[in-house]
């Protein structure tokens, strides 16, 4: 179950809260702004592709939408005088004909996030630096910033290898599926000139035995 189960979505409701803050009144609605969850997500995929961006948070009352982008990089965001961001605030705005702010928070330890850690390892393997010592020194990286475990796994052409394989990298032990866990996840393509390189990252960033259920709706938990 674990190995095929989505460790972040299996918490959500229960220690995780949701990544789209919404209430639709009817079935027709909630099927509009699911789909317009995933146009938006993949917009901000576009503008700010592997841009170190961790987590993006839409919350949709009846006035207006809130988008909240959790990123280690946030100048590069921005830019100058955040000429930038007003900018794809403005293309958003005429995409979805809706009143929307984006409001920008910084991930004080990167090397906790599973997704900025996936980026950082495609990026470093499509540069042609060897994969094993990407992944070992992420390893030490991550466990350095006090995780409690982490799980790296490649799969393809490893090393232009004829034959596809999965190799797993890991520190600490590995609880999946354990509720209080809390884990974070990304799943990445790292594109080489052998072909498509797949790149999952576990990263345990401790245990909850506290009642999460309560704060859910108050604060969105942050990476």
């Amino acid at each position: 179950m674990g190995q095929k189960v989505n460790p972040i979505g299996m918490r959500v409701g229960i220690m995780k809260s949701w990544p789209s803050e919404w209430f639709a009144k009817t079935r027709r609605q909630g099927a509009d702004f699911f789909v317009e969850d995933i146009q938006l997500r993949n917009f901000i995929e576009k503008s700010f592709p592997r841009a170190g961006i961790s987590k993006v948070v839409i919350r949709k009352t009846a006035k207006e939408w809130e988008i909240i982008l959790f990123a280690t990089k946030i100048g590069a965001l921005m830019g100058k005088n955040g000429e930038k961001m007003k900018s794809i605030e403005q293309k958003m705005k005429q995409k979805f004909w809706k009143d929307l702010k984006i409001n920008v928070k910084e991930v004080r330890t990167p090397e906790l996030s599973a997704k900025v850690m996936a980026e950082f390892i495609a990026i470093q393997i499509e540069n042609r630096m060897p994969y094993r010592k990407v992944v070992k020194n992420t390893l030490a990286k991550i466990m350095e910033k006090g995780a409690d475990w982490v799980k790296i796994q490649i799969g393809g052409r490893l090393n232009g290898a004829d034959i596809a394989r999965t190799e797993n990298f890991i520190q600490g032990r590995v609880s999946l599926q354990t509720f209080r866990s809390d884990i974070d996840y990304h799943y990445m393509q790292a594109m080489t000139k052998y072909g498509v390189l797949g790149i999952k990252v576990w990263i345990q960033k401790g245990m909850q035995y506290s009642s999460v259920k309560k704060n859910l709706t108050k604060k969105i938990n942050l990476v």
